[in-house]
């Protein structure tokens, strides 16, 4: 990466395209006396010398013979014009012995960065957006736990709960606090998982994905102050009305793919796509929340945890073949028919038996009369049992399930920009309304035991 970032057209970029940049670029070796670029050929590739010197050289048109102009070195490079547009080379790159190069061509550089000129401009709107992030971290790291009055539950699971909590002194601003059982972390090993989420969270500053604000600990528990998202979860809704429209699971779909979109291009894989962890903003939008599969690959590599909820898992996890991005992919399919039918195509009395029917693929799955054509067309390539073959796996990326048929005439642009008026917009009424949620019980649980053995140390 560092290499990549020395080249002077790419240091506007951020860290993470850099990476990216780095991980795209292939090696290639050439011996003595060959020519790796020639004066008048026309050319798309960019190079930056890792090992090795080149002569370059321009011939004289008057006696054509070739005049040498200088040699370049490891972290010279060469061809940056023909990123740009149609190159025609001005002058030829000759190995002077073994040279090895890194390469890159105009199509693989377009498809990561989208061109050159956008890069300007992003500089200007990432140091308006820094200076909005820097002044919410001073904001948020001056508060302590007992500015914060508990309103309702929001939700409960194994590792504890999570509760609509209030600013005392600002009654207006309202917040999720999940509060996680210290002990019951460490018994079941999750801290990794833990830590992980923190991070990923802490950093994912996109409108499709919950906002983490900071964390506290305290011996018994850790708590992550989170945005408030009121209009409840996905799975609430899909539960109450059986099935949605055709128009209503694109919207959540594409709430999905812009996440993913988002996620992916930072190297990390979410893995835990279920109706019950899409949560509803007030205006309708969903977001992703739960990040407590969710791990940074990178990019190009694959991870072998075993994981997910069984009715969403890709084969190439239950095969234990390693599994990277595509397996979002896969899930994202699952679950535009979950939302269409009510019920996941895959399942079974027990997830042994869940596994084994999604080995058998999905053409063994009868798709009912509701799921349109184009639906069906969409879910079938998003759930290919081989992911190099998965719709968003591709060389076009996202843009391939954008552009599908079944999206035809979707307002991504208004998506993105908040200004697509949602499907269904949930009543409510104040920052404390939590009509929109079950009921739950209060805690009655008696305190987990301490446990100060300090793995936390970064909360």
């Amino acid at each position: 990466v560092e290499f990549v970032s020395c080249v002077p057209t790419f240091q506007s970029l951020p860290e993470e395209t850099l990476s990216k940049l780095a991980d795209v670029m292939e090696e290639t070796h050439y011996d003595d006396g060959d020519f790796i670029i020639r004066q008048g050929a026309r050319g798309d590739t960019f190079f930056i010398i890792s090992k090795g010197t080149v002569n370059v050289t321009q011939e004289d048109s008057a006696n054509q013979e070739p005049v040498y102009l200088r040699e370049l070195g490891r972290g010279d490079w060469f061809g940056e014009r023909a990123l740009q547009g149609e190159d025609v080379r001005t002058a030829n790159v000759v190995a002077a012995g073994a040279v090895t190069c890194l390469v890159i061509d105009r199509d693989s550089f377009k498809h990561l960065i989208g061109g050159l000129e956008d890069v300007s401009n992003k500089g200007y709107e990432d140091a308006e957006l820094k200076a909005k992030y820097e002044a919410e971290n001073a904001f948020f790291s001056s508060l302590k736990l007992t500015d914060f009055n508990i309103i309702d539950t929001l939700g409960v699971g194994g590792f504890g709960r999570v509760e609509l909590v209030q600013l005392k002194n600002e009654e207006a601003k309202t917040f999720a606090m999940k509060i996680l059982k210290k002990r019951h972390i460490v018994d079941t090993r999750q801290q990794e998982h833990i830590r992980s989420e923190k991070h990923i969270m802490t950093e994912a500053h996109c409108d499709f994905v919950v906002r983490l604000y900071r964390t506290f600990k305290d011996s018994k528990y850790l708590y992550m102050l989170m945005e408030a998202c009121l209009g409840g979860e996905v799975w609430t809704l899909l539960r109450d009305r059986g099935s949605f429209e055709d128009s209503t699971t694109r919207f959540y779909t594409g709430c999905v793919v812009e996440a993913f979109a988002y996620l992916h291009a930072k190297g990390i894989i979410y893995r835990d796509l279920k109706p019950e962890n899409l949560i509803l903003d007030s205006r309708g939008y969903a977001k992703l929340v739960d990040f407590g599969f969710a791990k940074k690959i990178g990019f190009c590599k694959k991870t072998w945890t075993f994981c997910g909820t069984p009715e969403y898992v890709a084969p190439e996890i239950i095969l234990n073949k390693g599994h990277d991005v595509s397996a979002d992919y896969w899930s994202l399919g699952i679950l535009m028919y979950e939302l269409l039918t009510g019920s996941p195509p895959f399942s079974g009395p027990d997830p042994m038996k869940t596994y084994n029917v999604i080995l058998r693929g999905i053409d063994m799955i009868e798709f009912p009369k509701k799921i349109t054509k184009n639906a069906a067309s969409l879910i079938k390539k998003l759930c290919r049992d081989n992911p190099s073959e998965r719709l968003g796996n591709l060389k076009n990326g996202v843009k391939d399930i954008q552009k599908h048929k079944w999206f035809e005439g979707f307002n991504w642009e208004g998506l993105k920009k908040g200004t697509l008026t949602p499907p269904i917009i949930p009543g409510v009424s104040s920052p404390i309304d939590t009509s929109n949620f079950d009921s739950f019980p209060e805690d009655t649980d008696e305190p987990p035991p301490d446990d100060n053995s300090g793995w936390d140390y970064d909360f």
